[in-house]
């Protein structure tokens, strides 16, 4: 999971992690739609359209106008395309092949304003891809189960009750197949409230043939979730490196 802006556009970002924000607020970020707005109507050139009704085109604005139309064409297809995306590495590749060379091959420059406008796109849209990628991650390793309501057993224990959907999967199994899996299907139990990091130290912490693990923490609250993490395993201290 990602941890994704949670402020609708001109308010003081606030962090919240995908899988939250997905239960709460959706499969976007707040601010993603009004921004994709604003940005195809900032490249929409209706100046421009408007004096070709008057008068001939200058090749300046001739070029102009191509441009307009090539960006805001880039950004229809990228939102588009942004629930067939599963890896945010392709993700950056298309950027850096696509994306920046159409951009530079439109315009000689940009002025400040559009320069902005493209930048703060592309961070909403990157926050976007984070969500969809992590969302996806999950149901290929969730692979159809789905948690229903609970019910009490003996001495009043919660038994969760699971559910599964046979053509998810049927389809994930199809996909861990081609990533060299086998037969493997996936079937894991992952709250909703649970992070994917969260989980996987919880997963690895409680195999036996795991002695320790070496987690990377570039902030101190890495630190404290990776402590959670551990503590709520139920493994003991000698697995937490």
């Amino acid at each position: 999971d990602y941890q994704i802006e949670n402020s609708p556009m001109g308010q003081e970002p606030a962090l919240l992690w995908s899988n939250h924000h997905y239960n709460q607020h959706g499969p976007r970020p707040a601010a993603y739609q009004p921004i994709l707005n604003a940005a195809l109507q900032h490249f929409d050139a209706d100046a421009i359209l408007e004096a070709s009704r008057e008068r001939e085109l200058t090749v300046e604005e001739r070029e102009t106008l191509d441009g307009c139309k090539l960006l805001q064409g880039m950004m229809h297809d990228l939102d588009a395309s942004l629930d067939t995306m599963k890896s945010f590495a392709a993700y950056e590749e298309y950027l850096m092949n696509v994306a920046v060379p159409l951009i530079y091959g439109s315009f000689e420059e940009l002025d400040e304003e559009s320069a902005g406008m493209l930048q703060l796109f592309f961070r909403v849209h990157g926050m976007a891809v984070r969500m969809v990628v992590a969302r996806w991650t999950r149901d290929l390793l969730v692979a159809g189960w789905k948690r229903g309501d609970s019910s009490s057993g003996d001495d009043d224990e919660i038994n969760i009750i699971r559910k599964k959907d046979k053509h998810q999967e049927q389809e994930m199994a199809k996909v861990w197949k081609v990533l060299g899996f086998g037969d493997f299907a996936g079937g894991y139990d992952i709250p909703e409230d649970v992070t994917l990091q969260e989980f996987a130290l919880k997963h690895m912490l409680k195999d036996d043939a795991v002695q320790g693990l070496v987690i990377g923490c570039s902030r101190p609250e890495h630190v404290l979730e990776a402590m959670r993490a551990a503590d709520s395993s139920g493994s003991d201290g000698d697995k937490k490196d």
